[in-house]
């Protein structure tokens, strides 16, 4: 007969994450609001549209605003940005930040990087306003409740004293774990071990509930690029209208049978040049703004939601494959089995593809997301 907390023991066991002790991690938080008349007249009153430069005042007024309550609630990273781009944040030991035509790449580390600043252009009403929050030290993962806090309370601050209606701001809580998925077999051997724990339970543990009403959403991204190797074992015609049809089939073909083969639900592969950007949405649209692609899922929807989308006269720097958990890939609050299951999808895709585990990369991005209304 079995003892049966051993067998709870192995099946917690077997929701554990090995990820590389060189993963990497950012924890950021962006609270945003419409940028309406009503909020104009709150900061500054009636403004003169006539002016070279009309909101420069409101802007200026609203990040000072913003930086004093930063300041107080003891923050030491923070941007205000009203430039009509969605906010991406990555890690990297220089601090940069790049636009693009839509989109605001924020690049910093987390062990020296500091800052307040705002990016706005005084001339032009931006859509909305966002406040971007990241986090900074080297033990995210377990002062991300304690963070989160001050975030909250920081953003509290500013909408008090804006005079705010409840509600009218919206909060997303956003965490990353960054790893090369055959980074062991580069020779980085030591590792770390993860539950991928759920959001508001892992802040309930540590004493910081959220609102029965805030929503979650987890995903990976794994980023795939385009290799020698993937061009040279695809027969190509160049001189064909869709020369790279051929290898989107082939890889598509991979991506789909790995994703069947070991039962995910949620997938989808790009290979279009787009940004891909997840989002949860009951009617599971897909929206297209410029080079970024809003892809919706359903957590709650258990169907199976496997597509490919690519452009056969274009090569692309990078195939982009996403994986969204549904919410039976939680269990007793982690995501373990869900991150072990796309790492084995992953595994079963590059043995399809002949992939060079010693020498290339493949990327993964894991994300947890909060969302909640102030």
């Amino acid at each position: 007969m079995i003892n049966s907390s051993s067998v709870f023991r192995r099946h917690r066991a077997s929701v554990k994450v090995y990820v590389p002790k060189v993963s990497r991690d950012n924890h950021y938080l962006i609270a945003e609001m419409p940028l309406t008349d009503k909020l104009i007249e709150l900061v500054v009153g009636k403004i003169d549209t006539s002016e070279d430069k009309p909101y420069q005042k409101f802007y200026q007024k609203l990040g000072r605003l913003a930086l004093n309550a930063v300041e107080e609630c003891d923050i030491a990273h923070a941007n205000f940005v009203a430039n009509n781009r969605l906010v991406r944040v990555r890690h990297n030991e220089e601090q940069q930040v790049l636009h693009t035509e839509k989109q605001s790449f924020f690049f910093y580390s987390p062990l020296h990087n500091s800052t307040f600043k705002g990016y706005f252009d005084g001339a032009v009403r931006s859509n909305k306003i966002k406040f971007l929050f990241l986090a900074t030290g080297d033990n995210l993962r377990e002062d991300a409740a304690e963070f989160h806090e001050k975030v909250i309370s920081a953003v509290e601050l500013i909408s008090t004293r804006i005079g705010l209606e409840k509600d009218d701001l919206k909060v997303r809580d956003h965490q990353h774990l960054t790893y090369d998925i055959f980074a062991r077999q580069k020779g980085n051997k030591e590792s770390i071990t993860h539950t991928f724990r759920e959001i508001s339970a892992r802040y309930l543990h540590q004493g910081y509930p959220v609102p029965e009403t805030a929503s979650a959403i987890t995903y990976a991204v794994v980023s795939m690029p385009m290799t020698r190797r993937l061009l040279k074992d695809t027969k190509i015609d160049y001189d064909a209208e869709k020369p790279f049809e051929v290898l989107y089939e082939k890889i598509s073909a991979a991506f789909t049978n790995a994703v069947e083969k070991h039962h995910l639900k949620h997938a989808t592969m790009l290979a279009n040049g787009m940004s891909p950007i997840v989002r949860l949405d009951k009617e599971k649209q897909t929206i297209i703004n410029g080079d970024i692609i809003s892809l919706g899922y359903d957590p709650e929807e258990e169907g199976a939601d496997i597509s490919s989308q690519w452009e056969g006269d274009k090569l692309v720097d990078t195939v982009q494959l996403i994986f969204c958990a549904t919410n039976s890939d939680e269990t007793h609050n982690t995501y373990g089995k869900f991150v072990n299951t796309v790492t084995q999808a992953i595994n079963t895709m590059a043995e399809d593809l002949n992939w060079n585990k010693e020498r290339d990369y493949l990327l993964m991005r894991l994300n947890q997301q909060l969302l909640r209304r102030i």
